[in-house]
């Protein structure tokens, strides 16, 4: 499937790059990184991440428009070179249609998300890096600001999101979401389906029953207002149904609020408290984790601002910590972070340790 996505998002780049004369736009960027860090010892790494962008106007009121980029990188011992978003897009004013390799999120919440549906953006990674999906979404934009989300993915195999167990990447997941202002806010509703890859959860359940159904629904509900301070929740409950007598149910809910003091050039406050738990059945709650959330950023000079944010578990009953320092040119952006978090937590910021990170984009 991964290889008709690529014939269909190259085929239609390729007919948008053979009317370049009349493009409206034709942008080619990159961004390069490296970064040197100590974690238990000593690592460091490269990526470069190229990037084509093709604009068209078909009408007055409608453009096509594709977009295709690669992460190329060498980490440690780790290297790859692998698409990084490969899609095609027919846009009006109210309507939006992509299809190919994209990125898809939603949802108020900013550290610990509960909508964290199918991107792995970890708000520690100044670049904010996340692989995409494959797949076809539409949008399309009321006039009164509400607005609607049709998707539908195919051959995405690997762990998307606050997912646990893969996909059956040989199944269609499909789901939507409606959004509608209210006062001072807005509201929306959230659903996805999906079919859970058999040997994935026979790998990580035995000796639990082997799923005879393996579906998942998942229902999310979250909104946001300004009411002089920022609130906002994400609550979702999602049921993978094993055999026609058994079900694992998951709950994720995430509250928070923002404010920013009027000291200095501000001082932007945020708090998020996540629970996530399990059980047999909806809202028996077997295994539950519960983890706070305290992030403080501010500007200390045009150049430079600072971003620290406090994470506490209250299971083990443990603090981690996350500082950075970032000094931004025009293309430039260097980071040095030093953060404290579970050992057992894979990618850059995994243990307790300090990185320092160049990034030139252009």
């Amino acid at each position: 499937m991964e290889k008709i996505y690529l014939l269909l998002s190259i085929f239609i780049l390729s007919s948008l790059c053979s009317n370049c004369l009349r493009a409206e736009e034709i942008m080619v960027n990159g961004q390069a990184s490296a970064w040197v860090g100590y974690s238990e010892d000593l690592h460091g790494g490269i990526r470069y991440i190229p990037e084509l962008m093709v604009s068209h106007r078909l009408t007055e009121g409608s453009d096509i428009d594709g977009d295709i980029s690669l992460n190329a990188y060498i980490f440690d011992e780790d290297n790859d070179l692998k698409l990084y978003r490969l899609w095609a897009r027919y846009a009006t004013s109210q309507l939006e249609m992509r299809l190919g390799l994209q990125k898809i999120n939603f949802g108020p919440a900013k550290v610990l998300r509960s909508l964290m549906w199918f991107d792995q953006v970890d708000v520690r990674d100044p670049l904010g890096l996340t692989d995409g999906v494959y797949g076809l979404l539409g949008r399309y934009y009321f006039l009164n600001n509400a607005n609607i989300w049709v998707w539908g993915l195919y051959g995405n195999d690997e762990l998307k999101g606050l997912e646990t167990f893969k996909t059956d990447e040989d199944r269609l997941e499909f789901g939507g979401r409606f959004q509608h202002p209210v006062p001072r806010g807005e509201i929306a509703f959230s659903f996805h389906r999906r079919y859970l890859d058999s040997e994935d959860w026979k790998r990580k359940m035995a000796p639990r029953p082997e799923l005879a159904k393996g579906s998942e629904n998942r229902y999310g509900i979250d909104g946001n207002w300004d009411i002089g301070v920022g609130l906002w929740f994400e609550a979702v409950v999602g049921k993978i149904k094993i055999n026609r007598k058994e079900n694992l149910w998951e709950e994720f809910l995430t509250v928070g609020t923002d404010y920013t003091f009027a000291i200095g050039p501000g001082i932007h406050t945020l708090f998020e408290h996540f629970i996530e738990s399990s059980g047999p059945e909806v809202f028996e709650q077997e295994n539950v984790n519960r983890f706070s959330a305290l992030s403080i950023d501010f500007s200390v000079t045009l150049l430079d601002s600072v971003n620290a944010i406090w994470y506490y578990d209250w299971r083990a009953e443990r603090i981690y910590t996350y500082f950075d320092w970032q000094r931004t040119y025009d293309n430039w952006m260097v980071n040095l972070s030093i953060f404290s978090s579970r050992k057992d937590e894979t990618g850059m910021y995994g243990g307790t340790g300090v990185q320092c990170m160049f990034t030139y984009n252009h």
